[in-house]
């Protein structure tokens, strides 16, 4: 059959197939929504890419899993350089051997842009979920985009003419996560009764990433503020979730490693999965930057948003970022309503001073008024519907 006839399913090949690519924990989690909605587009759709479990569970066959490519920081992405090429090589080879009707590429900026462009090459129809943060790093960016993608799904407005003003076709589907907290978040009371805590205990969770490499630069100093937490209110209870991805026998390695006294041992409880649990359970909040902290801010607890990256990753990112803040919710808010301790300002002092503050009655009442903003900037539910009809319009041929 000629690649043509491929491409467009609709007109003659009876079982579409898409290339998927997530490599990172919420860009799986991303993909296992999207799934069961192309299916109902795309009856007898097969998918294959780069995933995770959640991918895996959605019926992706992840022929890369992204524990391979889950890494950050040019520093990081050097040392694990072999890996990531291996990775790049599998996916390629499955464009040529598989020749999908379309490639779904979801953030993971660097590695799927090298994937989208090769692609692209092959006459493989790219849909590009998540556009690359030009605001924060580099408008001009924007202008060579159509490199990558022949469709850019974005989850802002005000993104959209950045890159649709240089040519690139592009849609606002909005933000998955109003919907997937809206749907899967319990509420407080559910929460803590899952994790066997009393409506009555002061709860702080402890969230250092997803990624080994967050975690082996986080984890140390959220022990060592949750000793300082402990020492000053001993009633206090800790909960960490552990990331599908997070192998049970390392974390506690590393948990182990931080040598918490026999008092904390006893008041952390680590969790398989459930970040959401442990953020609609606490009353605070320590947690790594990322998308988890807009998934804490749309359930509404407070935190403190900490982050460290090798010291040459930092200060490359620090010459090129055109922003003041780096945790979304502050980003969004256009203001620092969520305290961010990067690099050197991430003490164990510092970080349980700030959480001291968020556990008072008076210190959390304007940070919680605040979260409540976020909510109305997200745009409307339905992101994943949107983003299905894009791709099968795409495998239509009909943009």
């Amino acid at each position: 059959m000629d690649s043509e006839t491929h491409r467009h399913p609709q007109a003659g090949h009876p079982h579409p197939r898409i290339l998927i690519a997530a490599g990172e924990a919420s860009g799986d989690m991303y993909a296992a929504e999207l799934m069961p909605r192309l299916v109902e587009h795309l009856p007898g759709l097969t998918a294959f890419g780069l995933g995770g479990a959640q991918s895996r569970a959605a019926g992706i066959d992840t022929i890369v899993d992204m524990d391979q490519v889950s890494v950050m920081g040019l520093v990081e992405v050097l040392r694990h350089y072999g890996q990531l090429r291996a990775a790049m090589n599998t996916l390629v080879e499955a464009l040529d051997r598989d020749r999908p009707d379309l490639v779904i590429v979801i953030d993971f900026q660097e590695f799927n842009q090298r994937l989208a462009k090769v692609a692209k090459a092959r006459g493989i129809p790219v849909l590009f979920f998540v556009a690359p943060q030009v605001w924060a790093w580099r408008a001009n960016r924007a202008r060579h985009f159509d490199r990558y993608a022949d469709h850019l799904a974005v989850l802002f407005d005000f993104e959209v003419p950045l890159f649709s003003q240089h040519g690139l076709p592009t849609t606002h589907v909005g933000h998955p996560l109003i919907e997937l907290i809206d749907r899967e978040a319990p509420d407080r009371s559910e929460a803590r009764h899952a994790l066997a805590l009393s409506d009555h205990d002061p709860v702080v969770g402890l969230l250092p990433g997803s990624r080994r490499g967050e975690i082996e630069r986080l984890l140390p100093t959220f022990v060592a503020a949750a000793e300082r937490l402990l020492e000053s209110d001993p009633a206090r209870r800790f909960v960490m979730p552990r990331a599908d991805s997070i192998d049970a026998d390392w974390l506690a390695g590393h948990i182990a490693a931080c040598t918490p006294s026999a008092r904390l041992h006893e008041r952390l409880t680590i969790t398989t999965g459930g970040a959401r649990r442990v953020m609609a359970a606490s009353d605070a909040l320590l947690i790594a930057s990322g998308t988890a902290t807009l998934e804490a801010a749309l359930i509404g607890t407070p935190m403190v948003i900490a982050y460290r990256s090798n010291r040459l990753t930092y200060a490359l990112a620090r010459h090129l970022v055109r922003i003041e803040h780096i945790g979304l919710p502050n980003i969004i808010l256009g203001r620092e309503a969520v305290p961010e301790r990067l690099q050197d300002a991430a003490t164990p002092e510092r970080l349980a001073n700030d959480v001291e503050k968020l556990l008072s009655p008076d210190g959390s009442a304007s940070q919680r008024a605040a979260l409540r903003e976020i909510r109305g900037r997200l745009g409307q539910r339905g992101a994943f519907d949107r983003l299905a009809d894009l791709a099968a319009g795409m495998i239509a041929g009909k943009s």
